[in-house]
């Protein structure tokens, strides 16, 4: 007596149930199978992609630091000065403010500023800007720079701000007095 079952929206034929059995896990074995080359066809294809994103976009972020640079100083412009400030949160702006008035800032004159207990909390404000540059394809070292020592045994960093991050700021007469006014320990 022949036994007739439908698999995937095949029907098969065979003589015995065990044949039957034997024929069912062939089935599901291969269906197992493809489905797993599957995954790792689209798993290679997502890598691919990411490889050629991320090819593209060093491409990318070499050619356009190139078009900004002269010798090795960043050739800041309004329209990138503005874009890059338009992207940083409030605390982002306030150290940046701090460093075009005063120069130089400690670490601790920083965190008093943004009223955060340690240069961990500080670092992630100043880890904030960079990213937000890197993002515009602007070298962090563009707009500041930062010096460690130690002072009686204590680590202790200095930021300083770039020169010619402060010419452009001051040619867009940046930063509004209110921003300063904003912080009380200044």
């Amino acid at each position: 007596m022949a036994i007739t079952f439908k698999y995937g929206g095949a029907s098969f034929t065979v003589d015995t149930p065990q044949e039957a059995a034997e024929t069912l896990a062939l089935l599901r074995g291969q269906q197992a199978e493809q489905k797993r080359e599957r995954r790792e066809a689209l798993a290679q294809a997502w890598i691919d992609r990411r490889i050629s994103r991320s090819t593209a976009f060093r491409d990318h972020a070499k050619n356009e630091l190139s078009a900004y640079l002269e010798g090795n100083k960043y050739k800041w412009t309004p329209d990138r000065f503005e874009g890059f400030i338009s992207r940083l949160g409030e605390a982002q702006k306030l150290i940046l403010a701090l460093l075009i008035t005063k120069g130089s800032v400690s670490d601790v004159e920083l965190r008093a500023a943004l009223g955060v207990p340690d240069n961990q909390a500080l670092a992630g404000v100043l880890s904030g800007i960079s990213k937000q540059a890197v993002a515009l394809f602007i070298p962090p070292r563009a707009i500041f720079d930062f010096e460690n020592f130690r002072f009686g045994g204590k680590r202790r960093s200095d930021y300083l701000v770039v020169d010619e991050f402060r010419k452009i700021a001051a040619d867009m007469n940046w930063p509004p007095p209110t921003l300063l006014a904003s912080s009380s320990h200044f």
